[in-house]
């Protein structure tokens, strides 16, 4: 399957919505992946084309998330073309947790970790069975993908360090397993989206990948630990050998995409 043009997309997406359209490109992938947004009388959508039959994985995914708590808020899939391969969402309000972060805004990191809990305790222990289970294996094989496009010194420090971090771990509740600042929008209630690669794993995959993106961000240390008040007052149960494990992952992984070095420590 190839990846449709905007053009295809933008007309494709007309007759999903009954109406003609004029697209924003959010994101695009050459050969991989398309998102745009577009306006209709019925509110704001997004509208993601994808070059591989993932359409309806996703689309399943985020039906199946759709029982899950009142916060955070998820995207609601509003019509999913398998034969073109793609699938459209709706828009949920809000602006990015970044813009808190760099505002040093600790309440709203705070009601971000507390939806965060919720939404991993509301799952715990019966994510959905459409949900892949994401494994230790799984995130190792990724972070050798990485390491081996790093620079040699990166790519040799992350192999170093990569060993002492296979340890295996329980398919325990759902996760968006791509968390960071960006995928996490702040308004009336906390909002998720881009939740493509959502799966089942320990809680601390996405905590972990969420700190150690803020680590990358230069975010201060307050930030971090108000993201875990929240998440701990709001029932949310954390291993911390664990948590170290997922962040000292992320970290690597990041290392190796930004070529940054400060990002390899020992787990």
């Amino acid at each position: 399957m190839s990846l449709l043009s905007v053009r295809e997309l933008q007309r494709a997406l007309a007759g999903a919505v009954s109406e003609p359209v004029v697209v924003e490109v959010l994101k695009h992938k050459p050969g991989r992946r398309l998102t745009v947004r577009a306006a209709t009388t019925r509110g704001p959508v997004i509208a993601k084309a994808y070059a591989s039959q993932r359409a309806p994985a996703v689309a399943a995914r985020v039906r199946a998330l759709a029982g899950g708590p009142r916060e955070p808020r998820l995207p609601t899939v509003l019509h999913t073309d398998a034969a073109l391969g793609f699938v459209v969402l709706s828009a949920v309000p809000g602006r990015p947790l970044g813009d808190s972060v760099d505002a040093e805004d600790d309440r709203a990191c705070r009601a971000v970790g507390a939806a965060l809990g919720r939404w991993h305790r509301a799952w715990h222990g019966a994510p959905p069975p459409v949900l892949r289970s994401h494994t230790v294996e799984a995130e190792l094989a990724t972070l050798a993908d990485r390491a081996a496009a790093a620079p040699s010194g990166i790519s040799a420090g992350v192999r170093a360090l990569a060993r002492a971090l296979d340890r295996p771990w329980a398919r325990t509740t759902v996760v968006h397993r791509d968390l960071y600042e960006q995928q996490i929008l702040v308004a009336d209630r906390v909002d998720l989206i881009d939740l493509d690669n959502a799966a089942a794993a320990p809680p601390e995959l996405d905590v972990g990948n969420l700190l150690a993106h803020l680590q990358l961000r230069g975010a201060r240390d307050t930030t971090g630990s108000a993201i875990l008040d929240g998440y701990r007052q709001a029932g949310g149960e954390l291993d911390d050998v664990r948590l170290r494990q997922c962040t000292a992952l992320a970290r690597l992984r990041l290392a190796c995409i930004h070529s940054e070095p400060a990002l390899l420590t020992p787990f």
